[in-house]
């Protein structure tokens, strides 16, 4: 439907960094009550996890958008 797969290449490369920032994210919660030591890179964690997210559903919605028969005729296409 994209037309090819590096067409969702980079999209597939955001889901790998959204699951490596979700382990380091389960690993800081699993080792009990977030220790003084780890604040910092629990807070780098999360405001990179935030990011990857914001980004990334910015390229779904502009990739999926664009394959609509109505933001085809609004784009000028």
């Amino acid at each position: 439907m994209l037309g090819s797969s590096e067409s969702t290449a980079t999209m597939s490369r955001g889901h790998a960094e959204i699951e490596r920032l979700v382990r380091r994210l389960a690993r800081h919660l699993s080792e009990g009550p977030v220790q003084p030591g780890q604040v910092d890179d629990l807070r780098a964690t999360l405001y990179g996890l935030d990011a990857v997210l914001t980004l990334h559903f910015a390229q779904e919605e502009q990739g999926y958008f664009s394959l609509t028969p109505s933001s085809s005729q609004h784009s000028g296409h």
